[in-house]
C-alpha cells in the first residue's frame, strides 16, 4: 500500500520511511501472502498533492498540519470540497496545541486520528498494522460495494486510550462511505464507539473507579496518565480490549469486550439518574441515544452494539455535476425504455430502481451503484433495458457535452469511471466463469 504523506519536514519523512521499512520487514517474516508491503510517498508540494490524491484515490493519507511551508488546511479545503472521490481515512500530524484545535474543528472530513509528531514512532506501527489485517475497511465505495456485501474482523486493543479515536472513525468513516448513514449520524457513532471503547479501558481493565478518576483529575492528572499509571502493574498491562465488528448491507453489529470484573450496568442505563456535567455515566448515555440497541453480558464486561442502516441514503454530489438538472421521479415512473436512443448519463443521488430486460426482472439498483446508463451512453448505443423507480427517487441528468467538460476540467473522473466499469465488467465475468 502506498501511504502520501503531505509533509516538507525532512526528520518526520526519514521516520516514516523508518516505520514501513520495520513493517516490510516484519511482514517478510510472517509470510503474510494477502499482505501488502506499505510504502510512504513523499508530497511537498500542495498542487501534486492534490493531484496524486485526486487520481490515485489512496485509501490512507497522512499530513502534517503544522508544517509551515505548506497551507494543510487549505489543502483540507480542496480534499472536504470533493467527497465523492476522496474518502480515503486521513490522519493528521500536530505540533501544538492550537494546531491539533484547528484540525479538531474540521467538518466532513475523513481525518480518523490526530497525532503529534513525537508519537509518530510509536503510534503509526500499531495504526498500521490494524489496517493491514482490516484493510476492508479502506476499500473505496464504489469499489468495494460488489464485492464484500458483508465483511467482518476484530481490533485488539491495549490500554492506550491515544489511539482508540482511530478505531472508531475508521467504523463511522466506512458506513458513510458505503452510504450506510447520514454524516450527521458519523460523528455521533463515531463518538459512541470511542466512548465506549474507552470505558472498556479505563473502567474494566485498569479498574479505575469514578471516585479515584475525579480525584486524580482534580489535582490535575489526565486520564492518559492515570492508564498509564495503572498499566506499570504487568497484570493490567496484559490485559486487551476486543473490537469485533460485522457489517452487513441492513444493520452492523459490534462487540467490544474487556477483560475486567465487569459493572452494575442495569443501574447505568436508569438514564434519569445520569449527572450530565459529570463525566462519569455520560458515554452510555450518549451511546443509548445512538445507536438503536445496547445488550450487555451478566457480568457487564461484554457490550453489543447494534447500528440499523439507512436505506437508499443521499449519495454525495460529484463536484463536477453541482450545476446539473435535477430530475425527480415517483414510484413506477420510468426513467428510460429499452431501445431508446441515449444521450443522457444519469448519476442516483436517491432512490432505489428495478431493471427489466424484455419486461423480465433483471435486478435492482440504488445510489451504492453510483450511475445509470453509463455503457449505452459512453458506447453510443440504444438503451439495453428499461429501468423503473421503486421509490421516490432523484437522478442526475448529466448530458454528454456535461461529461465530457467535466473530465477536461477534473480528468480523474474519467479515472474513476473507468475504474468502475472495469470492476463491473471484472464481475460479469466472474459470474459467468462460476
Amino acid at each position: 500500500m502506498r501511504i502520501p504523506f503531505i509533509n516538507t519536514d525532512s526528520i518526520l519523512q526519514r521516520q516514516l520511511d523508518g516505520v514501513c521499512h520495520d513493517l516490510r520487514e516484519g511482514q517478510a517474516r510472517s509470510a503474510r501472502p494477502e499482505s501488502t508491503p506499505f510504502q510512504c510517498v513523499h508530497l511537498t508540494d500542495p498542487v501534486r498533492a492534490i493531484e496524486y490524491i485526486n487520481y490515485q484515490t489512496p485509501q490512507l493519507i497522512l499530513i502534517n498540519f503544522s508544517d509551515g511551508r505548506i497551507d494543510a488546511f487549505e489543502l483540507m479545503n480542496q480534499i472536504i470540497a470533493d467527497p465523492w472521490l476522496n474518502h480515503g481515512a486521513i490522519i493528521g500530524v500536530f505540533k501544538s496545541s492550537e494546531t491539533l484545535e484547528r484540525v479538531d474543528g474540521l467538518k466532513n472530513s475523513n481525518l480518523v486520528l490526530s497525532l503529534h509528531e513525537s508519537e509518530l514512532v510509536q503510534q503509526l506501527p500499531k495504526v498500521l498494522s490494524v489496517i493491514d489485517d482490516n484493510r476492508q475497511v479502506l476499500f473505496q465505495r464504489a469499489l468495494q460495494k460488489e464485492f464484500f456485501a458483508d465483511i467482518s474482523g476484530r481490533f485488539m486493543l491495549p490500554n492506550d486510550t491515544s489511539i482508540v479515536p482511530f478505531f472508531a472513525n475508521l467504523i463511522s468513516n466506512y458506513l458513510f462511505n458505503m452510504g450506510f448513514i447520514e454524516g450527521s449520524r458519523r460523528t455521533n457513532i463515531g463518538l459512541s464507539l470511542t466512548e465506549m471503547l474507552i470505558n472498556a479501558i479505563e473502567h474494566g481493565n485498569c479498574g479505575i473507579p469514578a471516585e479515584e478518576k475525579r480525584a486524580f483529575l482534580a489535582k490535575g492528572g489526565t486520564a492518559s496518565a492515570l492508564i498509564q499509571a495503572k498499566a506499570r502493574d504487568p497484570a493490567i498491562a496484559a490485559k486487551r480490549v476486543s473490537f469485533g465488528y460485522e457489517i452487513h448491507p441492513a444493520q452492523s453489529v459490534y462487540v467490544i469486550r474487556d477483560e475486567g470484573k465487569g459493572f452494575d450496568w442495569r443501574s447505568r442505563l436508569q438514564l434519569e439518574d445520569i449527572d450530565f456535567l459529570s463525566e462519569h455515566g455520560r458515554g452510555i448515555w450518549m451511546t443509548v441515544h445512538n445507536v438503536d440497541e445496547i445488550r450487555y453480558n451478566g457480568a457487564g464486561n461484554e457490550v453489543t452494539l447494534t447500528v440499523k442502516h439507512q436505506q437508499n441514503v443521499s449519495n454525495t454530489l460529484p463536484l463536477v455535476f453541482g450545476d446539473s438538472e435535477i430530475v425527480e421521479f415517483q414510484p413506477n415512473e420510468i426513467v428510460f425504455r429499452q431501445g431508446e436512443e441515449s444521450s443522457f448519463l444519469y448519476y442516483i443521488a436517491e432512490g432505489e430502481f428495478r431493471v427489466e430486460l424484455n419486461n423480465h426482472y433483471l435486478n435492482t439498483i440504488n445510489p451504492s451503484d453510483l450511475l445509470i446508463g453509463e455503457m449505452s451512453f459512453l458506447l453510443e448505443e440504444t438503451r439495453s433495458a428499461t429501468v423503473i423507480a421503486n421509490t421516490k427517487a432523484r437522478l442526475i441528468k448529466i448530458s454528454k457535452e456535461a461529461f465530457i467538460e467535466s473530465i477536461k476540467t477534473k480528468p480523474y473522473y474519467g479515472i474513476f469511471l473507468a475504474k468502475l466499469i472495469a470492476q463491473r465488467l471484472q464481475r460479469l465475468g466472474q459470474r459467468m466463469m462460476s
